[in-house]
């Protein structure tokens, strides 16, 4: 009777150990899995059929997955559409984002994205993602544009002409990678908004005026 509570003591405690043992071990291959594989690929690639490869790996055109620091070859093709290829470098402990859409270059896919509703919905978010990037990059360069819009209120020298202007901005592709409109009914404003941007800290030279007649009217110019 002593003989086997010692020995159902032993296999119990044998049986603990080798569960610990067997935790230890992979706690530790998850740990050195996580040191290896320390960098993080967010993939979204339009169309869905594309064939996404990075490095000597094929991924799927949606997804997360952990990968090993360093720079690598990227390549994305679908049949009918132009080929992207380039480079891509992948930081420990960080995300690095693949987002990207191919363009048709064929009559078979010239409507892919009207009649593939999905594929559609995943160019308007990388299209989205792209202008919300280029809006925080210029509002580091111009943060006046941060007060934007903006509703001033303007009175004539003799107070005899009341007006109100909106002053907004629009993204281009000039050096300054923007350009400002002027909403109001009569067009005194524009001079008056050129000098509230100012006011604002923002150097105006160079930068183009457009002016949107909230009755219908509209041009534009450039500040001196």
């Amino acid at each position: 009777m002593k003989d086997n509570y010692k020995r159902n003591r032993r296999i119990l405690i044998g049986g603990f150990v080798s569960v610990l043992i067997v935790i230890l071990v992979i706690s530790l291959g998850f740990l050195i899995y996580g040191r290896i594989y320390s960098a993080e690929l967010n993939i979204l690639v339009a169309p869905s059929i594309a064939t996404v490869k990075v490095g000597d790996a094929e991924f799927s055109p949606s997804g997360n997955y952990k990968m090993m620091p360093g720079e690598y070859a990227v390549e994305i093709k679908a049949e009918g559409f132009e080929a992207k290829t380039g480079k891509i470098v992948l930081s420990a402990d960080k995300t690095s984002e693949l987002h990207l859409y191919l363009n048709s270059n064929d009559e078979s896919t010239a409507n892919w994205y009207e009649t593939h509703a999905e594929d559609a919905l995943i160019v308007g978010e990388i299209q989205n993602a792209e202008t919300l990037k280029m809006v925080n990059k210029l509002l580091e360069k111009e943060p006046a544009l941060k007060e934007l819009p903006l509703t001033v209120e303007y009175y004539s020298d003799d107070f005899s002409e009341y007006t109100k202007y909106i002053i907004s901005y629009g993204l281009d592709d000039s050096d300054r990678g923007f350009y400002l409109i002027m909403k109001d009914y009569t067009g005194v404003g524009m001079i008056g908004a050129i000098s509230k941007m100012q006011e604002l800290g923002m150097n105006t030279v160079g930068v183009e005026l457009r002016y949107e007649n909230l009755s219908g009217d509209s041009l534009s110019g450039h500040a001196e």
